[in-house]
This record gives structure tokens, sequence and C-alpha cells, in this order.
């Protein structure tokens, strides 16, 4: 009898092995996943604005892009001793004196790599869509150009690195990946870049206002050739955003980092950031300001002498970029710069409204001036530096 018993659970047993796999492996249906996910143009759509929203992490724009590409250099100082610093990490961009403990550069690292995943889980799955043909394509260049961005950005921090260009979907799945020469990995972001403008809307509606237009994937196309010193292409590429007349200089210069709208003339691309509690806004221009200037705290980031002295006589950009004193919370009176260029006063420490601008219709002029006099030394370079200027 026990014998009997024994057959018919053994037998229960094999027939649930054999049953449809998905017995054991079913999809949660509750719950988003990659399953159920990457299937309608609304899903394709989250998944952009998801990669747009990793330019806001602190390895990219929130922190370690600042930190590496512009404290290191004699255009700020610190603000505080060595002593007084609470993450002594951010002095080995003032001391020059880095490790491979540094968190900033590691969160470079880190984070870089997260908006490429993203961008890699879009361009991997786009193409078996049932989307329109038109969604299509700009989902596509805007991932493109963003995976481009990212690129750009690690070559230059890091020079060779490891280039991934489809989805991971194991845990283990990167464990084996190597770097990659720089050359390689320029050769993926000006592929990006060529496929992105051909595919990207030349202008958005007004609720899309933000996202990367057909001008901005050129300008940064014109940006790498310039980098890599190919500059007749960049003069050729920058040239067609000038000549295509979609973007001016704005008159006044402190209207270019106005938060009232969240683009203007001269904005061909920025990282956008909107108030309100609501982990969105940022906190780039907080650290910048004088402690009286600030909600909380002092400043990490004051103008050196040697950026004091940078503007000529009558710079109007000079009052409008920083400020030579403020007072405190006591009301008395301190002889500091501070930068004021990305405050919002009034706002909540780290909940500004003030976009990041990327790419400027300025920058185009500039890097087409560059690229101009290192072709022939024309006198026509002048031109254009001039309307800067």
């Amino acid at each position: 009898m026990k014998a009997k018993h024994l057959f018919i659970t053994l037998v229960s047993l094999f027939s649930l092995a054999s049953c449809n796999d998905q017995f054991l492996s079913l999809t949660p249906e509750t719950d988003r996943n990659t399953v159920n996910f990457y299937k309608t143009a609304a899903d394709f759509n989250n998944a952009v604005v998801g990669t747009y929203n990793a330019l806001k992490l602190s390895g990219v724009y929130g922190t370690s892009l600042y930190w590496m590409g512009e404290v290191s250099t004699d255009n700020t100082d610190y603000g505080v001793t060595t002593r007084q610093a609470v993450n002594v990490d951010n002095f080995q961009f003032v001391d020059h004196t880095y490790t491979s403990l540094n968190d900033i550069i590691y969160a470079a690292w880190r984070d870089h790599y997260r908006g490429i995943s993203r961008a890699n889980a879009i361009l991997t799955r786009i193409e078996g869509a049932t989307i329109a043909d038109n969604l299509k394509n700009q989902y596509k260049g805007e991932a493109q150009f963003l995976r481009a961005l990212f690129y750009f950005d690690l070559v230059r921090l890091f020079g060779d690195v490891p280039l991934v260009t489809t989805e991971i979907t194991t845990p283990d799945g990167a464990s084996n990946l190597t770097r990659t020469p720089a050359e390689e990995v320029y050769k993926l972001i000006i592929s990006d870049l060529q496929s992105a403008e051909q595919t990207l809307p030349v202008t958005y509606g007004t609720a899309d206002v933000g996202r990367v237009p057909q001008g901005a994937a050129k300008a940064l196309l014109g940006k790498v050739y310039l980098t890599r010193k190919d500059w007749a292409t960049a003069a050729t590429k920058l040239k067609e955003i000038i000549t295509s007349a979609r973007y001016q200089l704005l008159p006044k210069y402190a209207d270019v980092f106005g938060f009232a709208s969240p683009t203007n003339a001269e904005i061909l691309f920025n990282v956008q950031y909107k108030s309100g509690n609501t982990g969105q806004g940022s906190g780039f221009g907080p650290v910048q300001a004088s402690e009286g200037a600030r909600i909380t705290g002092g400043s990490m980031r004051y103008p050196t002498a040697d950026m004091d002295a940078a503007y000529e006589t009558g710079d109007l950009r000079k009052s409008f970029s920083m400020k030579p004193s403020y007072t405190d919370a006591t009301g008395q009176f301190v002889n500091q710069r501070y930068v004021s260029k990305y405050v919002q006063f009034g706002a909540l420490a780290s909940d500004s409204d003030i976009d990041f601008p990327v790419l400027r219709y300025a920058d185009v002029l500039l890097m087409y001036a560059e690229a101009l006099n290192e072709v022939s030394f024309s006198t026509e370079a002048a031109t254009y530096l001039n309307q800067v200027r």
C-alpha cells in the first residue's frame, strides 16, 4: 500500500514537471518588466524619457562632469580648506591627486553606462516593435544621440572604454568586457550621430519642447569632428546649422539661462530641470552661490582671480555670471566672489528650474570660427567670433 502511494506521488511530481514551462516561469502581470514592456509607442516613449533622465544622474551633469571638467582647472577654487571639507575626494580635483577610490570618478563611469544601457535597450528592441515609422525613427534617433553623447563624455574622460552596443540581459553579461580603443568608440559616436541627424525632427510641437532636434545632432557631430581635428569636415557640418537660420544669439546673455521657459532660440539642447520637490529640480546653482545666497551651507566653487581678470572691462556677461561680494545671513559684508549664473534666488536647495545648456548656438559659431581658422587662417573666422563677442 505504501508503495502504491509512493508511485502515485512520483507520477504526480513528474506530471507537474512535464507541464508547460510557464507554470514555474510566469511573468508578473501586475508589474512592469522587460517581458511585457517595449511593446507600444507609449512604452518606447517612456524608455526614451528615462534615457534623457540619465543626464541628471550625479555621475553625469548632476555632479561629476563639473568636478572633472571645471574644478580641476584654474577657473574655480573649492572655497574651503582640506580640513574643512566633508568629502576629501573633491580636493583631489583641486590638487590633481586622483585615486582609483574617488567616488566622483566612479559615479561618472557608472552613470554614463547607465545611460548607455537605457539607450541600448531601446535600440535593441525598437526594430521589431509594431509602432508608426515616424515615431520609430524619432525614438531611434533620440537614443542614438544620447548614446553618442554618453560615449563622447566617456572617451574624453577615460580614453579607451568598453564599447557596449547591445542590451545586456544577464547578471554576468558585462563581466568579460574589456576596453575598446578610443578610435573604435569614436566610430560608433560618429555613426550614431550621422544616423540621428537623418531621423530626428527639425522641430517639435509644444508638448515635446526640449527633446533633441536634428540641429543638436549636427552640432554634436561637428564638435566630435573638431575634437578629432578634422577641421574641414567640422566646418562643413557646423555651417549647415548656421545656414539653416533656425537658431540665433539672444540680445541679452542673461536670457539664455532664464528659467521661464525650457528652451529658447539660442539653445540647441539642454538638460531640463523642474522644481516642485519631485526630485526633478537642479542642485547645480545652489552649490555655486555664496553662503548668503543659499538656503543652507556655503559655496564650494569660488571663481578665481584669474577667472575674474579674464573678462574685459565692460563685458556684459560678467555681472550676470559672477558677483564680487555678498552679505551673509547676519548682515555682514563678505568680500568674496561667487558664481551667480545658475542661481535661482528663492528656490529651495537642489530644486532649481534652471536648465543646463549642453549645446548653444554660441558654441556652434565659436566652433565654426575655430575650424575655419585651422583650415585656412581665414579672416572669415573673426566674423563669427565677433558675433559672440
